[in-house]
């Protein structure tokens, strides 16, 4: 490139400024215009979008506020909901275990959102920590001795891995404890199970409590306990209620849908709180 093709380019770039609206205006002064803003081609790039930072700040600060938007827009919740993020977050979780410790963070965020959103959806209350336990002020079964203890404010608890067995009855199975009924639960009748199987996570684990509240009409879209004929008690969404049967589904995308007959003999209730013992007390 030659010297005089540098001078006429630097000329005519001279003049176009000079004539430009801002050369009339002081300086400090603009025409009006919006700047525009100046985007990263990039979302790696180290000048340009912090991608962590800015989804570990999006996910405190949602997780944080109760009353977010994102759990009153049912778009929104539908999403974090959605079978396609379930396998982005398991798929993210493999990749995770190979990548930085800062993106293991951002993904254990994601898998909180998840588990709030589904929470949300599915009407399922969540604490953190283990339930208030009480001594029984009586023993027995749970069919003996719940009215006794909802009298009292508490209700017998089963471990559901112990009645889990095919022809078993979990109202006739041994109850050695009682749970103190959160003040803030709606009048009712509840039973208090222990979760076996993690289908429902990440709503829900192994060790987990549930707070089940007996005699609600059946809902699609409810978390429910029933009792499969063949396999025993079970905890599941309701996906379809048919004339004749009740087809149940897990969180798991992966799981096949579970059909049992639609009797109300073989529904134990709905599912209100869930407390998160894999999280810990707060």
């Amino acid at each position: 490139m030659s010297a005089d093709y540098d001078q006429r380019d630097s000329d005519a770039k001279a003049t176009r400024l000079a004539h430009s609206p801002d050369a009339t205006k002081p300086q400090g002064e603009s025409t009006g215009a919006a700047p525009r803003p100046v985007v990263p081609n990039d979302m790696s790039d180290v000048d340009g979008w912090d991608a962590v930072g800015i989804a570990d700040a999006v996910g405190h600060a949602v997780l944080g506020d109760s009353d977010s938007p994102v759990w009153r827009e049912q778009r929104s919740a539908a999403w974090l909901a959605a079978d396609d993020m379930q396998a982005a977050v398991r798929d993210a979780r493999r990749e995770g275990r190979r990548g930085p410790r800062d993106a293991s963070a951002v993904l254990a965020l994601g898998r909180e959102l998840w588990s709030r959103a589904a929470a949300r959806r599915l009407a399922v209350r969540r604490r953190d920590g283990q339930p208030i336990e009480i001594a029984p002020l009586i023993r027995g079964t749970p069919a003996r001795v719940l009215e006794h203890a909802l009298e009292n404010n508490t209700t017998p608890a089963v471990d559901l891995a112990v009645a889990a067995g095919v022809g078993r009855d979990l109202w006739d199975e041994p109850c050695d404890g009682w749970i103190k009924l959160p003040d803030d639960v709606p009048a009712g009748r509840y039973i208090a199970l222990k979760v076996a199987g993690d289908s429902m996570a990440p709503l829900m684990h192994t060790g987990d409590t549930i707070l089940v509240q007996l005699g609600l009409p059946l809902r699609k879209d409810n978390v429910i306990v029933a009792r499969h004929p063949e396999d025993g008690y079970v905890c599941k969404v309701v996906r379809r209620i048919r004339s004749a049967t009740i087809e149940l589904g897990s969180l798991d995308p992966a799981r096949p849908l579970v059909t049992i007959p639609r009797d109300d003999r073989l529904i134990v209730g709905t599912v209100m709180l869930v407390w998160c013992t894999h999280r810990g007390a707060r």
